[in-house]
């Protein structure tokens, strides 16, 4: 059940149900506007589409789904917009009681989970590290800040080392004896 927080909408699975009929299936279109406060390559996410299946097993509850949603990255090298589709599966253990608990294994402490903090780190895991608006991208020049993939430029790119800068008096441009 999708409910609205702030600018958040949320996922929630209610447990009493879930523990009546046993097994549910919910998809929801939420909304998770923490990715992109807090990830800098990425400017705007879509409303995510949520689809999970989630079984009651006395004392698990097992969630298994996947989210699907469009990713407006800011490329690494060009600094330019572009939009990606992600898709991420999402896989949850819970439990109604506090001896099954362990780092894989979450207690349920109300009657309905929130499904939230695990579907913003299923898009943690699933965006791009180094967004790249295309593999050919040949990003910014250092020099002028002209973007490469719209013009060439004429900026002398090759930088010597400054150890070694004392040494470049040594060379002549002429024939060697």
């Amino acid at each position: 059940m999708a409910r609205r927080e702030g600018d958040t909408v949320t996922m929630k699975i209610d447990v009493q149900e879930l523990k009546r009929e046993g097994q549910i299936d919910v998809a929801e279109v939420v909304s998770l506007p923490r990715v992109a406060e807090l990830v800098v390559d990425i400017e705007a996410v879509d409303d995510v589409h949520v689809s999970v299946h989630a079984t009651y097993r006395q004392p698990l509850i097992e969630v298994d789904g996947c989210l699907r949603t469009v990713v407006h990255y800011r490329c690494s090298r060009c600094l330019g917009s572009f939009a990606r589709p992600l898709e991420a599966p999402l896989h949850e253990t819970y439990t109604l009681s506090a001896d099954s608990v362990d780092d894989e294994i979450r207690q349920v402490a109300d009657d309905e989970i929130d499904l939230t903090p695990e579907l913003e780190q299923a898009m943690f895991l699933a965006i791009d590290e180094r967004p790249l608006c295309s593999e050919t991208c040949r990003g910014l020049c250092p020099v002028c800040g002209c973007n490469r993939n719209e013009r060439d430029c004429s900026c002398d790119t090759h930088t010597i080392d400054p150890r070694l800068e004392a040494l470049k008096g040594l060379l002549s441009d002429g024939p060697s004896e």
